[in-house]
């Protein structure tokens, strides 16, 4: 290899005589000839590149890295510049608007800051930008503008977002009855532990395994399955310092393209109170298309989530895990016997703009949609920020259980509900109550505690020999051990979800525990698929 590159080396070194068959060739200097013209910028491409241009200007006026201009996010502030024109939304656009028109230009920030100004002349949209202040404000590594001119109307929008993850092109529309794509892509440090969501287009969630992670967490890869027509909202979560955090969202649609503006309209409730009650018929509203039972609304949950609402309203963040550090369990009330619980956030224009997006987030919509949940607490704040926007700051609280209850008076009977609400959400036949499988049960949570191990068996035969004693018929048994401080709580297991199981023993026991704490309930369920 090297005397080839030597050869080679000396070949173009050596000077080449003239041909006298070839013509001579006249060079032209390209310093020496005019610019090649370009088309004149039309009205709104000259307002978009001065309105690009001062937003550069205002993050470096106060010292801070400019955002870069982004041509997806750019398509997309144009297609809403002429829907703000054509009164497809009023003031802001809702979350689910942006998640929809930034999906369709190719990006997949999940929710960008939307700066929306219309006005009746056209120099007037570029003068009113430049007279806000809070353009710099928050931080953005990506911008995009977009304007629209119909007569003497303009309207100039802005999008303004931190991006978190770059994702690699992925289809957002899909010919066919089903197809199968691969999605990349990579976190922005320090973000890492990447999980993707994906809503179907019959509501239901699903968490996707990845195919591929970097070494350092931060690259992945996933194959994602479309098996039906419709339309899939997909959903990387990551997570930093503030806990689990949306990088990406966008929609990708399979077969007929869908059709925008079918919505309902809605008006922004202007009270607390209203608001509160909107949202409550929104999640039940949801909860009952998908065959669940509607959550109560808690009053101990209610002052939970508005507390946590306006603290983060008035100190200035939005997280699920607070400056001090503090998350959901220790917002709630010390020894409450709450069970499991989840948080939403959404912030918006008002609060069902913010419910919108987070019915429309995976992440999200998972805690509306567990079965296990029973009862809700909803928080909201109506403020008016700079530049005089409105702005909804909402939190929602579920739980298992609510933690003003008193202790269980039937845990047992409670244990047999929760497992019956996991088979019903699976779309299972009930499992039926043994009352052998119950004594057996009960006599191994009795023993659990006594010697303060859930799984000890000594001096006993294994517990799925003395099942098939007592069901001969038993073609497989398992068995569940729960330490909870509510046995109404009881989380999914492999085992509940079975579709083989067909029996099912719950036995229930309270006392004290060096390990578990005390006043808590040991709880055995054993299962057995009978023929």
């Amino acid at each position: 290899m090297k005397v080839v590159l030597a050869l080679v080396a000396m070949l173009a070194a050596t000077p080449r005589p003239p041909s006298p068959a070839t013509p001579a060739r006249s060079v032209v200097d390209p310093r020496t000839q005019p610019p090649e013209r370009k088309a004149p910028l039309t009205p709104s491409e000259s307002m978009e590149r001065q309105a690009a241009q001062h937003v550069v200007r205002e993050f470096e006026r106060v010292g801070r890295r400019a955002p870069a201009e982004d041509p997806a996010l750019s398509v997309a502030a144009r297609r809403l510049a002429l829907d703000a024109l054509s009164g497809a939304f009023t003031g802001a656009p809702d979350l689910f608007t942006l998640t929809e028109v930034i999906s369709d230009a190719g990006a997949a920030d999940p929710a960008p800051r939307a700066l929306v100004i219309r006005a009746w002349a056209h120099s007037h949209a570029l003068e009113s930008l430049k007279a806000r202040t809070d353009l710099n404000t928050e931080r953005a590594s990506h911008f995009g503008v977009g304007v629209a001119l119909v007569d003497k109307r303009a309207a100039l929008v802005t999008l303004l977002t931190d991006r978190k993850a770059e994702l690699k092109p992925f289809p957002r529309v899909m010919p066919g009855e089903r197809a199968v794509q691969t999605l990349c892509g990579r976190l922005t440090p320090p973000l890492q532990a990447p999980e993707i969501y994906v809503t179907r287009p019959d509501g239901e969630v699903s968490i996707v395994p990845l195919t591929r992670r970097g070494t350092e967490g931060s690259d992945f890869c996933t194959r994602l399955d479309f098996l039906q027509p419709g339309t899939y909202t997909v959903e990387v979560v990551a997570r930093g310092d503030a806990g689990p955090e949306v990088t990406s969202l966008f929609l990708t649609q399979i077969g007929e393209v869908r059709r925008r503006g079918e919505r309902e309209s809605n008006v922004e409730p202007t009270t607390v109170e209203e608001s509160r009650a909107a949202l409550h018929e929104r999640i039940n509203a949801l909860r009952r298309a998908h065959g669940l039972v509607e959550l109560m609304p808690d009053p101990v949950l209610e002052r939970v989530a508005q507390g946590y609402s306006t603290r983060m309203t008035t100190e200035g963040f939005f997280a699920h895990i607070a400056p001090d550090g503090s998350t959901l369990t220790r917002r709630l009330p010390p020894g409450s016997r709450y069970g499991r619980a989840g948080e939403n956030l959404g912030q918006a224009a008002g609060p069902l703009a913010a419910h919108f997006g987070i019915e429309h987030s995976p992440g999200h919509r998972r805690n509306l949609l567990d079965p296990g949940f029973r009862f809700m607490g909803v928080g909201v704040v109506l403020r008016k920020v700079a530049g005089g926007r409105s702005e909804a700051t909402v939190t929602e609280v579920f739980t298992a259980s609510s933690p003003a209850t008193e202790d269980s008076q039937n845990p047992q009977q409670e244990a047999y509900d929760a497992l019956a609400r996991w088979r019903s959400a699976k779309k299972l036949p009930p499992l039926a109550r043994s009352q052998v499988l119950e004594s057996l049960a009960l006599a191994h949570a009795k023993h659990a505690l006594e010697l303060d191990q859930p799984a000890a068996q000594p001096g006993e035969a294994p517990l799925h020999e003395r099942v098939f004693q007592v069901l001969p018929d038993a073609g497989t048994a398992s068995v569940d051990f729960f330490v909870v401080g509510d046995p109404a709580s009881l989380p999914e297991s492999r085992s509940v979800t079975e579709a083989t199981n067909n029996r099912v023993g719950v036995g229930v026991v309270r006392g004290d525990s060096k390990r578990f704490g005390a006043k808590q309930y040991w709880v055995a369920v054993i299962y057995a698929a009978v023929q």
